[in-house]
């Protein structure tokens, strides 16, 4: 009977401390106010930690007094607040010096869940824990687990892209804005945006996609929807990470990635190299990618950030398929044994983040890329099998013996500047986030076409030698005005772009220039919790080359 009692005035003193307790609550944003989601909160005293919902809310159950809580978050600076029971906190946390870059470009296009539930259009992100945990094979599988993606295969090692959205055709992705961290990946997107280049995925941290009115902020293409491929900043602290997978048909890829942070200078390397057979006979796949990021903190308010990649690439890849009845005797032959891909592509860029205030951010981006690509291949549609061009062919018997070839070789120069300013304001109950931009943009394709004689011929008779340029100014003004759970987007782009083609055998040219207007206007309404309702309508532009009328000179 003496231990009961001692047991029941345990009890007893347990449940008379805990109806003491009061609840803590408090909200976690950033310097714009956008709420961050995933904080960790732990308060000191107790060692009690607190996860921020999609809400950046957090609670405690503690005794009445007064306790310091530590909070951090990935890319921001720790932050150690006082919290008093009876009062609803709210925690501002500013960006990691080293980070502070990031938190402004990779918010191109999310940034917050806040930001996810306030756009009018359809937004997926694949983050870094599903890319890693999933373990893609390469950019294909990832952009298949987004609702409304279409990507079509090529060589199967997703080294072409080919992809389509809601509908539209996949063919080199010349519908697709592709971007890496808010910067145009392909080599001419305003003067030829097929894509015959794609980097692995593994340079990426997570990847987003964006469709409907809001891709107006990113053009020049605002047809299908956007991709964001968002590239990992340097870690604090040194790391080294290696992924080797091998396979049959002499399938391997490597990855390695090194980085760290030293003072005030962040870095991060990483270096891929993927190889193997193809599907079909005599073809074989094999590249190496080079990447490298350096964020050097200025002040607390200045950051550059300088970006390399160069990719190399030499593959035996034909162009051409096989006819029904060569599918049907042999479903993986290739007759085709002589060609041959090559293409290297170099790019910098440079960026200068200003952070003016807590509320005013300037982002001035430079960059510069070179594409090379040359392919010489023995047909290049089913008319010419194999090509008639040159030698002596009198069809598939002397495919390896007499039959010429082409060579399709295009050098492409492209580079420019883009400033973006952010600022975040309220005009009474309403707050706003109103974004202004403008690129000046320059394209030039060196587009030349040899006929060899022989198969195995890396030269010949120049056929087709034109230079194609391009020049395009831009600039889009977009602001987002909030008030409670609806969130309108209005905002529109301009687009000025003037083409130039030469005929370099004949010093003939033509000239074409086109202006537009591109509006978008959208809005969503957060009905209940994790629900919202959007609609949006904007203008759906893509420059295609325009046609141009050659004068003889």
């Amino acid at each position: 009977m003496k231990r009961l009692a001692t047991l029941f005035t345990f009890c007893v003193l347990t449940v008379s401390v805990n109806a003491q307790n009061i609840n803590f609550n408090g909200k976690i944003v950033d310097s714009n106010n956008s709420v961050i989601t995933s904080a960790t909160v732990q308060v000191i005293e107790t060692k009690q930690i607190a996860i921020t919902d999609n809400k950046g809310e957090f609670s405690f159950s503690l005794p009445n007094g007064s306790y310091k809580v530590s909070v951090t978050a990935k890319g921001f600076a720790t932050e150690i607040k006082s919290i008093e029971s009876g009062k609803s906190t709210e925690i501002t946390l500013q960006p990691a010096k080293i980070a502070e870059v990031v938190s402004i470009t990779s918010s191109y296009l999310v940034g917050t869940t806040e930001a996810l539930e306030q756009t009018a259009g359809s937004l997926q992100i694949i983050d870094k824990a599903e890319l890693e945990n999933s373990r893609v094979y390469n950019f294909s599988e990832a952009l298949r687990k987004v609702s409304g993606v279409n990507v079509r295969d090529e060589e199967g090692f997703g080294l072409r892209p080919n992809i389509g959205i809601r509908g539209v055709n996949p063919t080199r992705s010349t519908r697709v804005l592709l971007l890496e961290d808010g910067l145009p990946l392909s080599y001419a997107p305003y003067g030829d945006n097929a894509s015959y280049y794609h980097p692995p995925i593994e340079r990426f941290e997570s990847v987003e996609v964006l469709k409907g009115s809001g891709q107006i902020s990113y053009g020049p293409t605002t047809v299908a929807g956007v991709v964001n491929y968002i590239t990992p900043n340097p870690p604090e602290k040194t790391s080294l990470s290696l992924k080797l997978i091998g396979g049959s048909r002499d399938f391997f890829n490597g990855n390695a990635q090194f980085g760290g942070t030293y003072g005030k200078t962040g870095i991060i390397l990483n270096l891929n190299r993927r190889q193997g057979e193809g599907t079909k006979e005599n073809v074989r796949l094999g590249l190496y990618d080079f990447s490298s990021k350096i964020v050097q903190t200025i002040n607390d308010r200045n950051i550059l950030t300088g970006k390399f990649s160069y990719l190399k690439e030499n593959s035996q890849l034909t162009y051409t398929g096989a006819t029904e009845a060569e599918y049907a005797a042999n479903p993986r032959g290739n007759p085709f044994i002589n060609d041959n891909f090559n293409t290297y592509r170099a790019g910098f860029s440079l960026q200068h983040t200003a952070v003016l205030s807590s509320k005013l951010n300037l982002t001035t981006n430079g960059y510069y890329n070179f594409f090379s690509r040359d392919w010489w291949r023995q047909s290049s549609n089913s008319s010419q099998r194999p090509n008639r061009i040159g030698g002596t062919c009198r069809g598939l018997i002397d495919l390896s013996t007499t039959c010429g070839n082409e060579g399709r070789l295009r050098d492409y120069k492209t580079y420019g500047i883009e400033p973006r300013f952010n600022a975040n304001f309220d005009l009474g109950q309403v707050r706003n986030d109103f974004n202004l931009g403008f690129r000046f943009h320059s394209e030039i394709q060196y587009r030349i076409q040899k006929n060899g004689t022989t198969p195995t011929a890396r030269d010949g008779v120049i056929a087709e030698n034109n230079l194609r340029e391009t020049n395009a100014v831009s600039g889009f003004l977009q602001n987002r005005f909030i008030w409670k759970n609806v969130a309108v987007t209005a905002g529109v782009r301009v687009e000025k772009i003037d083409n130039k083609r030469t005929n370099r055998l004949n010093n003939a040219t033509g000239k074409a220039d086109v202006t537009e207007i591109i509006p978008g206007f959208g809005i969503s309404f957060n009905a209940f919790k994790n629900s919202s309702f959007f609609a949006g309508v904007h203008r759906g532009f893509a420059p295609l080359a325009q046609k141009l009328e050659l004068v003889q000179s």
